[in-house]
């Protein structure tokens, strides 16, 4: 009776450790198969002042990500860091305000109709409008109208 209980003991270790190991590889398959950030809901977009006289200061401003103002002088950035936190107005969380002397537009900087192949959007804030920039070499920079 000891030998048929250390076999059956010896079998559920083996059981039990194999389904361990067999859950440990599909979690390594799982994390690695997602290793793009949007797959949890990671979305950064970056604004650059690209006024073109390149003289102007451009103030942005989306109330919907943290309410702030942010002044950036020819040539300055801002990023902000979405992880998939939905606004509490249930607004588009990246709806923003784009300002400078004599000029005021609003410009929604992620639709995902528009940027679905976007982890990291980059736009370039212009006088004409804001242009994304594409790692496509067959579409390196798309220009759009202000809203």
């Amino acid at each position: 009776m000891n030998i048929v209980h250390q076999i059956l003991r010896k079998g559920a270790t083996m059981g039990i450790l194999g389904k361990s190991v067999s859950f440990l590889w599909v979690l390594i398959l799982i994390v690695s198969s997602t290793n793009n950030s949007r797959v949890f809901g990671q979305l950064i977009i970056e604004v650059t002042n690209a006024l073109d006289n390149g003289s102007l200061d451009l103030t942005v401003a989306c109330p919907n990500i943290d309410g702030k103002s942010y002044l950036l002088h020819p040539g300055g950035f801002h990023e902000w860091i979405n992880n998939g936190a939905v606004t509490e107005s249930g607004g588009p969380p990246f709806l923003c305000s784009f300002q400078w002397k004599g000029a005021s537009h609003m410009f929604n900087m992620y639709v995902p109709s528009r940027d679905n192949d976007c982890e990291e959007c980059h736009w370039y804030a212009k006088e004409t409008g804001p242009c994304r920039v594409y790692n496509r070499p067959n579409k390196p920079t798309i220009c759009s109208k202000w809203d």
